[in-house]
């Protein structure tokens, strides 16, 4: 059936002037096999035959397992990708727990208080490492 289905999606694809009687010759296939497949498929058959043989078929719980194998892959990797953003915002919280810690630090220390905006580079640069920011 998976042959079946891939050698139509090629005879769909040829479009070109004698691609699909090219297409023939390379598989062997003869032009009226072709067309009942065409006809079956768009009928709907090869759904129903796939269905039916999946069905009574013994491994018909391992396609299931598949199914639900795949769907979980899909939920994993959603998982995966939210456990990364709350890992960022975990780690850009630490950080300004760090500043606002150092601020309120500093806030309570007695001193004189100068803008940021006013000190010089020295000055601003010496209120860095007391933070033990820089």
């Amino acid at each position: 059936m998976a042959f079946r289905l891939e050698f139509l999606r090629l005879w769909d694809a040829r479009v070109d002037f004698g691609g699909k009687t090219q297409l023939l010759r390379e598989y062997g296939l003869p032009h009226c096999t072709v067309r009942r497949w065409v006809v079956a498929r768009d009928a709907g058959e090869f759904e129903r035959s796939m269905l039916t043989a999946s069905q009574r078929s013994r491994n018909s719980v391992n396609n299931q397992d598949r199914a639900e194998l795949a769907r979980l892959r899909q939920e994993n990797a959603a998982l995966q990708a939210k456990v990364k953003q709350a890992e960022a915002a975990q780690e850009i919280l630490g950080k300004a727990f760090e500043i606002l810690d150092g601020i309120a630090k500093t806030s309570t220390e007695t001193g004189p208080a100068i803008p940021l905006s006013a000190m010089s580079a020295e000055e601003y640069s010496s209120w860095l490492k007391r933070l033990n920011l820089f």
